[in-house]
């Protein structure tokens, strides 16, 4: 699959006074409507841990306080995922939480019908996603446009909130899932750019908490990125782990005996490693005879939805697993930090490339048995 599955405001959006805000922080006064009886919860996007709590009575609930102003904060209930965010700028925030409405400053209603929105195309593509998990895997590819179409306009939608609304709050809600939906090698890109302080979403506590985790996370993922490459052009490290019947294999067996062999690290239940296969059995037919190998390597945990994604995906080579999800042996062995991944070892055992996928595993395979 794809990559998958959120300034200067006027002075008036950004200006407290004096009665609202102190030290930092801005009073938050929330009204609305919800089931009676029903638990309502106020929760900081920053931890996702309630910090304030009432129970509805007449159909009716309240809450008043104080929290860092600009926080990102939302309302839900117990027992049901949805929910309704805001920032805490100072102004009264009055939410129906049984149609997930808001009504408070300009901004946060802005954000409101934005969150009504992304949440739209979300259920459309669980639906979707849903329909396609009941179809055989052989006729999952002839109705995966619509998965894409849907994917694509909730990532196009992200891309407008944050292109549209440089001067304001909004933006800081959708970094994350901006970063996910676009993937490693857009995301990044954009994030660089998104994540400078110049722009008014940046004064949101959420903001500047996600810039500090996406820079850890980039430096993690720069020095894992230079432990692969450092790995090219070296002999591969051997390890053992058991096949699909508990018999324990050596990379050995196979790797340095005189063929190509590629190492494809996967799971079942990664939807982008399931996409891919198709691309590495088409290799492993037109080449197999010529010398080229391929040895899989799971990242599941459960043995019986492994052997039934080896049937499923017609995989036909050596498959090893400890079973151990993504504390696997070989993700330190050989930095794995995200699945699919691969590695091509010639026919002496040296690693020769990594992370071929698509058109790349291909045209280094033609450009090996030409």
């Amino acid at each position: 699959m794809k990559k998958l599955f959120f300034c200067v405001c006027s002075i008036a959006l950004v200006l407290f006074s004096a009665c609202s805000e102190k030290n930092g922080q801005a009073k938050y006064n929330i009204t609305g409507t919800a089931p009676t009886d029903t638990t309502i919860y106020l929760v900081d996007r920053l931890d996702d841990a309630p910090f304030d709590s009432i129970v509805a009575k007449d159909g009716k609930f309240a809450l008043s306080g104080e929290k860092e102003k600009n926080a990102l904060l939302y309302v839900n209930m117990s027992g049901v995922p949805t929910s309704v965010m805001f920032f805490n700028d100072g102004k009264p925030v009055e939410i129906d939480l049984k149609e997930n409405t808001l009504k408070g400053s300009k901004v946060n209603e802005k954000l409101n019908g934005y969150d009504r929105e992304f949440n739209t195309i979300v259920a459309k593509l669980f639906a979707v996603n849903a329909t396609l998990g009941a179809m055989p895997e052989e006729e999952r590819g002839k109705h995966m446009d619509e998965f894409y179409a849907t994917q694509d306009s909730l990532t196009k939608l992200c891309r407008s909130i944050l292109d549209d609304n440089r001067d304001n709050l909004i933006p800081a809600a959708y970094l994350p899932v901006t970063l996910q939906l676009l993937g490693p090698d857009e995301g990044p890109k954009v994030m660089d750019e998104a994540l400078n302080d110049k722009y008014a979403y940046m004064k949101s506590p959420f903001a500047k908490k996600y810039k500090e985790e996406y820079n850890k996370f980039m430096e993690q993922e720069k020095a894992a990125s230079e432990a692969m490459n450092s790995s090219i052009g070296k002999p591969f490290t051997d390890f053992e782990q058991p096949d699909t019947e508990g018999n324990i294999h050596k990379l050995s067996e196979y790797a340095g005996k005189g063929k190509w062999v590629l190492v494809d690290f996967w799971a079942s239940w990664c939807g982008p490693c399931r996409g891919e296969m198709p691309n590495v059995v088409a290799a492993y037919e037109k080449y197999h005879a010529n010398g080229f190998d391929v040895i899989g390597v799971s990242y599941d945990d459960d043995a019986e939805k492994w052997k039934k994604a080896i049937v499923e995906l017609k995989m036909p080579w050596t498959q090893l697993s400890d079973l151990r999800g993504w504390s696997n042996a070989t993700a330190a062995i050989y930095s794995i930090t995200a699945i699919p991944a691969n590695l091509l070892i010639d026919p002496e055992g040296n690693i020769v490339a990594r992370d071929l996928r698509g058109p790349d595993l291909q045209n280094k395979l033609e450009e090996i048995f030409k």
